[in-house]
C-alpha cells in the first residue's frame, strides 16, 4: 500500500466530545465548522490552488509555522497533478477534531482514505491531513461530493 503523508497534526489535544460521531451526510459536513473546511479543501483542489489569505484562514498557525505557507500551497498542486479532483464517497467523524473520508482521484482513479485533523477549539482550522491509498473496491458507495466533477 502506497502512503502519502502530507501533514500530521502536531501537538493538538483531541476533544472527548462525541456528538454526531459516525457517518456524516453532506449537509452535516456543510453545517459543521470543521466539516465545512473539508468542503473548502476539496473545492480548493478542484480550482487548482489557494492564496496566502486562505492558508491563514483555513490552516492552524502551528501547522503554517511548522510547514510554511509555500509547502501548504504546493500540497494542493501536488494533489491536483497526481490525483486530479478529489471525489468524496464517504465521510466519517471519529471525534470533533478528526474525520476520515473515502475518496477517489478523478485522474489517478485510486481509492484513498483521507484523514483530517482540526484544532481543538474554534475556529477548528486544519491542523493536519493525510492521504493513503487503500486496497479494495468501494464502488457500492454513492458519490457524495462534488455532485459533478
Amino acid at each position: 500500500m502506497k502512503t502519502l503523508l502530507y501533514f500530521l497534526a502536531i501537538g493538538i489535544a483531541i476533544s472527548a466530545n462525541s456528538q454526531q460521531q459516525g457517518k456524516q451526510s453532506l449537509a452535516q459536513l456543510e453545517e459543521s465548522p470543521a466539516g465545512s473546511k473539508i468542503i473548502w479543501f476539496f473545492d480548493a483542489v478542484k480550482s487548482g490552488g489557494v492564496s496566502d489569505e486562505s492558508i491563514e484562514k483555513y490552516f492552524s498557525p502551528k501547522l503554517i509555522e511548522k510547514m510554511g505557507a509555500d509547502q501548504l500551497m504546493g500540497a494542493f498542486d501536488n494533489i491536483k497533478m497526481n490525483d486530479g479532483t478529489l471525489i468524496m464517497y464517504q465521510a466519517d467523524r471519529k471525534k470533533i477534531t478528526e474525520y476520515k473520508l473515502i475518496v477517489k482521484g478523478s485522474k489517478s482513479n485510486e481509492w484513498m482514505e483521507m484523514g483530517f485533523y482540526f484544532e481543538d477549539n474554534p475556529p477548528y482550522r486544519i491542523a493536519g491531513f493525510t492521504i493513503d491509498t487503500i486496497e479494495g473496491s468501494f464502488d457500492s458507495l454513492e458519490l457524495m461530493y462534488p455532485k459533478s466533477n
